[in-house]
C-alpha cells in the first residue's frame, strides 16, 4: 500500500511541476511579446527615424542648391549643414534605441536592479 501511495505522490508532484513549468513558459512568452510592443513604439525610434528622413531630404536639397540659394544664406549652404546635423542626431537616437532597448529596462525594473533610488523630495 505504501508503494502505491509513494507512486501517487510522485505522479502528483510531476503534474504540479509540469503545470508550473507551463505557467512560467506562458509568462515568459507574454513578457517577450510585451517587450517587442514596447520597443516598436519607443519614442527614440520614432524621433530618430523622422530626423533621418528629414536629414536625408535636407542633405539632398543642400547638394542641389544653386549659388543664389547659398548667397541668400550669407554664403553658407544651410540645407547641407542642417541636413547633416539632423542625420547625425537621428542615427545617434536610433543607435541608442537599438543598443539599449526599453524591454531590457522593463525587465530590470521587475527584477530589481539593485540600485537604491531616492524618493522625490
Amino acid at each position: 500500500m505504501s508503494t502505491q501511495t509513494q507512486e501517487g505522490q510522485s505522479a502528483t508532484r510531476e503534474r504540479g511541476s509540469t503545470v508550473e513549468t507551463r505557467e512560467e513558459i506562458e509568462q515568459t512568452e507574454e513578457a517577450a511579446g510585451d517587450a517587442r510592443t514596447v520597443n516598436l513604439f519607443d519614442i527614440r525610434r520614432v524621433i530618430g527615424g523622422l530626423f533621418v528622413v528629414y536629414g536625408v531630404i535636407l542633405t539632398v536639397a543642400g547638394f542641389l542648391a544653386s549659388d543664389a540659394d547659398i548667397d541668400k544664406a550669407a554664403g553658407i549652404n544651410i540645407n547641407l549643414w542642417t541636413g547633416l546635423g539632423m542625420l547625425v542626431f537621428g542615427v545617434a537616437m536610433l543607435g541608442w534605441a537599438f543598443a539599449r532597448p526599453v524591454g531590457e529596462d522593463m525587465a530590470d525594473d521587475e527584477r530589481g536592479s539593485g540600485r537604491l533610488r531616492r524618493a522625490p523630495s
